[in-house]
């Protein structure tokens, strides 16, 4: 084989450096430029996308904080709003309360006055019951005839 020949080896050599030589400055050369054009823009482009992010990232936190900020408000807003609906109706049923509770005490004491006159009513009847009954035991056991007046007038306080 040829290229295994020692004494061919200098122009092998000479040949192999010429052609690698011709290769590099007719392809490599103009084509490394380009390249290095194409990744030059390719990392402004990644930058100005990381720039663009943060920029959004910053924008979006400010809409979140300021989202954060409209809940608060409106949750200190609610338990404004549930606190005096809450005194509101305290205040309706204390005074329903009051409402009521004057009513159960007036009509106790309609009730009391309503017992006062059953009870007199029952005395003055137990009172005529009472003559009456006398005066038919005292009839009946004795023969005497003693009138309920005459039993009223012996019971009678002195």
């Amino acid at each position: 084989m040829p290229q295994f020949d020692p004494s061919s080896f200098a122009s092998q050599l000479f040949w192999f450096g010429l052609v690698f030589a011709l290769l590099y400055f007719a392809a490599v050369r103009p084509t490394l430029p380009k390249l290095g054009k194409v990744i030059d823009a390719r990392d402004s482009q990644v930058a100005k996308d990381l720039d663009r992010a943060e920029a959004a990232k910053g924008q979006a936190d400010t809409i979140r904080s300021a989202y954060d900020d409209d809940i608060k408000a409106a949750q200190s807003g609610a338990q404004v709003a549930v606190g005096a609906a809450r005194d509101a109706a305290s205040a309706a049923s204390e005074a329903r309360l009051k409402q009521l509770t004057a009513q159960l005490d007036s009509d106790a004491d309609a009730a009391a006055v309503r017992l006062d006159a059953a009870r007199t009513t029952a005395r003055a009847n137990l009172e005529t019951t009472v003559a009456d009954l006398t005066s038919d035991a005292v009839t009946r056991l004795t023969g005497l005839v003693v009138t309920p007046v005459d039993v009223l007038a012996a019971l009678a306080p002195r």
